[in-house]
């Protein structure tokens, strides 16, 4: 049961954002308010439960690419457009309502973003010693992506620019490996 209303909370959080309500999950499970509270607590462990399944995904999917025998560039690239088995659903306000919503699951979030700048700086740093990548600052190029990351996670900026967050990725490790100069 508990897959099925984790399954339903993905879908009310493409529909509404994180602003749906329990009830709103009960209807459209056409169950009682009851049978929801049986499997989670609150909306709080809900949301949770959902997260822990989210940064799993992403989690397995780093591990993959930084345990695969491609060069550093390419897991770099491979890395920075990692995203959730359901990336569309962060074209809406998600992060700005964790936040501010759920700040211990934003907490968990954040460990999980940390442990990904960690995995990145690495990568940087092997496709240096490769001499795949120029001598760079690292915690400038950290910081450049902590930044990036930040604003992808806006729903205004990606909207403004009509961009999705996929888009945003694409483009960001486009500007990093390739540069802004024009080749000649």
């Amino acid at each position: 049961m508990r897959e099925f209303i984790i399954a339903a909370a993905m879908e009310e959080i493409r529909e509404r954002g994180l602003r749906f309500t329990m009830q709103d999950l009960a209807t459209r499970l056409k169950v009682s308010k009851r049978s929801l509270y049986e499997n989670f607590t609150s909306k709080e462990e809900l949301i949770g439960a959902l997260l822990e399944i989210i940064l799993a995904d992403m989690e397995r999917q780093e591990e993959q690419i930084c345990a695969s025998a491609a060069k550093p560039t390419e897991k770099l690239r491979q890395l920075l457009t990692v995203h959730p088995y359901d990336v569309e659903m962060f074209n809406k306000n998600i992060y700005e309502d964790l936040k501010r919503m759920f700040p211990a699951q934003w907490q968990v979030v954040e460990k999980a973003r940390l442990k990904r700048q960690e995995r990145l700086e690495r990568l940087i740093e092997e496709g240096v010693a490769a001499g795949e990548l120029r001598p760079i600052h690292i915690g400038i190029v950290s910081q450049l992506l902590r930044g990036a990351f930040d604003s992808f996670t806006s729903y205004s900026f990606l909207d403004k620019n009509a961009l999705t967050y996929k888009e945003a990725m694409r483009e960001l490790v486009d500007i990093l490996l390739q540069g802004l100069e024009r080749k000649s």
